[in-house]
């Protein structure tokens, strides 16, 4: 965080000021969920400079009216970050509605729910279809354990919630994606042909790795992320240690 030391004057005809103490975000894993969800609505350009100063410094916007338009420049340069999409493991938003994001890391998700989540997380960066995003929220959002059957229950609850909220997991979604890809970067490691790379889908990872095996199906769908990933990082590695052709995304 980046201590900011703010003087302003509170009323502008009376020559005396006051000074306030606050901190800025430096990146990512510093925003709290009113501050990501600001991140979100800067990128689709819904915010006012004096909103999003609010919210990046935790204060009320009567506040930073008194600032100058010199104050205002230097604080919104401070959001340089937000070009990036630095690694994050874990989902910033503690909820949305009454359901509840998963562990960090995805600690206690299967692979199952991961293939589900990607799936739909794809279909929506394709199509733009919000009810994709919010079927694809619901695999990671819920109330209890994953179930299959929930996401359509539950998606339809979602799609109606506010969009910036939904817009937000979304964006953070691609930042535990990007410390997936530091995790396991055999696994994520994009393909060279871009076509192939189009094709592909978790879906195919899936059936190459279990074919028609239905009691193997089962028992890798339940398995934890975290211990499939592992699995397929090794294995991708002595694929290409042996010369073989490599089956990451």
């Amino acid at each position: 965080m980046t201590p900011i030391a703010l003087e302003y004057c509170p009323v502008r005809w009376l020559r005396y000021s006051r000074k306030l103490n606050c901190q800025h975000p430096d990146n990512w894993s510093e925003l709290s969920a009113k501050q990501l969800i600001a991140a979100v609505r800067v990128m689709q350009e819904t915010i006012t400079d004096d909103e999003l100063i609010a919210s990046m410094l935790n204060i009320k916007k009567r506040l930073v009216k008194r600032l100058s338009a010199y104050q205002k420049f230097c604080i919104i340069d401070l959001l340089g970050f937000l070009e990036t999409h630095d690694p994050y493991y874990k989902f910033i938003l503690p909820a949305i509605g009454k359901f509840s994001r998963p562990q960090p890391r995805l600690k206690d998700e299967t692979f199952g729910t991961f293939i589900f989540a990607e799936t739909y997380f794809e279909k929506y960066v394709t199509t733009g279809d919000k009810k994709f995003l919010a079927k694809f929220i619901s695999c990671y959002y819920r109330t209890g354990v994953f179930r299959e059957a929930d996401i359509k229950t539950n998606s339809v609850i979602i799609v109606d919630l506010p969009a910036d909220e939904q817009e937000a997991v979304f964006l953070n979604y691609f930042l535990i994606r990007q410390w997936f890809v530091e995790q396991y970067p055999n696994v994520f490691e994009p393909a060279a042909d871009q076509t192939k790379k189009e094709k592909s889908s978790w879906i195919d990872v899936y059936d190459a790795i279990v074919g028609d095996d239905i009691v193997k199906e089962a028992e890798f769908a339940n398995l934890s992320l975290s211990t499939v990933l592992r699995y397929l990082d090794k294995r991708i590695k002595t694929n290409r240690h042996e010369g073989k052709v490599p089956g990451s995304r």
